[in-house]
């Protein structure tokens, strides 16, 4: 299956294509608006008082966007990405009012369900649309900038969230978020760049796995996403324990609490920001085992702090590193995958990790039981210091390191 493609013209900004200028801001005040309701739900769920039901949101929030992994990049590459937008976005926004007025747990749970099956289907369409407006040259520092927007719009959502409950209560917040997707649907229209299967194009067999196996044919990501998924394994399940060794083993109250989480997605804007810079697969290569790396050397700080300096240069080093680390398997996702797969490819990198934080959620309380606070971090740091040693020596030896991005690039 192929997309009739339009030739852009080469600019040297992102924000010369009005396309970008309407998708970036958009999706990130989507994003704000998403952690907004995250936070909402959260209290919401938290007040219920019923026993285990913040994990089963969290949970609701996950398993969707697994499940919709052989489903989610056919529906995108295989259809009209305006139409796929706009009522993926119009779904999430009917489905938000519906969160602002219901109240019972199962309705919840089955709702957030239906806002997480949209958002499997969205993620991609527009990870594969944005491409397709700046050119290739330009998907790095894409990429880069718009993880950036979207850090500073979920610090801002994340801050505002407790203060719209405050005033307005749950629905008042979870309406907020879902007129961010009425918005994005309008964007999703205005928006001129399409992508479009060629009529009569031949279907790939093994279409409903055909993202992992792209992952896996690839010689240079099939070494850095299994490395990401490592990382993914070892730095969420330390957020099981984070608040723990933050409140209860350095003794930093609530307000310092929220202040090093700032401090984490201040470094991840920074992170994410300068690899965008990066122009060529030579330098995202080694962002990737670098960045987990970092995450692996923060961890390990962060289980030695003893005063909230300590914490605070650890918080910092672990955000910039994610950033670091994202925004480069993204734009090599993207930049070594033909562009007729890459929906798939991006819906399977998503749903995968989607899955490694649904193990690591479990595996995290376990070590937090088995090790205790303190060396839950500094054993899963050495993990990821470790992961990361492995992942730089198999692609020095993969002789990646000069090979572009063309040479790298999936057809089939």
């Amino acid at each position: 299956m192929n997309f009739t493609t339009v030739k852009q013209p080469l600019q040297t900004s992102i924000w010369s294509f009005r396309d970008i200028r309407l998708v970036l801001p958009a999706r990130a005040v989507s994003y704000a608006g998403d952690s907004i309701a995250l936070v909402a739900l959260m209290l919401r769920v938290h007040d219920s008082g019923r026993p285990g039901a913040v994990a089963a949101l969290l949970m609701a929030f996950a398993l969707p966007t697994v499940v919709m992994i052989p489903f989610a990049g056919r529906i995108v590459d295989g259809h009209d990405s305006r139409k796929v937008l706009v009522w993926a976005s119009l779904l999430q926004a009917v489905t938000g009012v519906g969160l602002a007025f219901s109240s019972g747990l199962v309705a919840t749970l089955a709702l957030v369900c239906v806002l997480q099956l949209g958002q499997a289907v969205a993620g991609p369409a527009w990870g594969a649309l944005i491409p397709r407006v700046v050119g290739e040259e330009l998907v790095g520092r894409t990429t880069g900038t718009s993880q950036a927007l979207i850090g500073v719009a979920t610090l801002a959502g994340s801050a505002a969230g407790g203060l719209l409950v405050g005033l307005s209560g749950y629905g008042g917040a979870l309406l907020v978020d879902a007129s961010t997707f009425v918005g994005l649907a309008v964007i999703a229209r205005l928006v001129r760049t399409r992508r479009r299967p060629e009529v009569g194009a031949v279907r790939e067999r093994g279409d409903l796995m055909i993202g992992l196996r792209c992952i896996f044919e690839d010689r240079l990501l099939r070494i850095l996403v299994p490395s990401l998924w490592v990382f993914v394994l070892v730095g969420e399940g330390v957020n099981v324990v984070e608040i723990y060794l933050i409140r209860d083993e350095v003794g930093i109250g609530a307000i310092g609490y929220g202040a090093l989480g700032a401090a984490t997605g201040a470094g991840a804007i920074g992170g994410a920001w300068i690899t965008g810079r990066l122009k060529a697969d030579l330098g995202r290569s080694r962002a990737v085992p670098a960045g987990i790396a970092g995450i692996g050397a923060s961890c390990v700080l962060l289980g030695l702090a003893t005063n909230v300096v300590m914490l605070a240069i650890g918080s910092v080093a672990i955000g910039w590193a994610s950033g670091m680390l994202n925004a480069a398997v993204s734009t090599l996702m993207v930049t070594r995958t033909a562009e007729h797969l890459r929906g798939r490819v991006i819906a399977a990198l998503g749903g995968t990790v989607r899955a490694c934080s649904l193990m690591a959620l479990p595996l995290g309380g376990v070590a937090g039981v088995l090790l205790g606070i303190r060396p839950t971090f500094i054993t899963a740091g050495v993990l990821g210091v470790l992961a990361a040693l492995v992942a730089g020596v198999l692609v020095l030896r993969s002789r990646l390191w000069t090979k572009d991005s063309a040479e790298g690039v999936l057809s089939h």
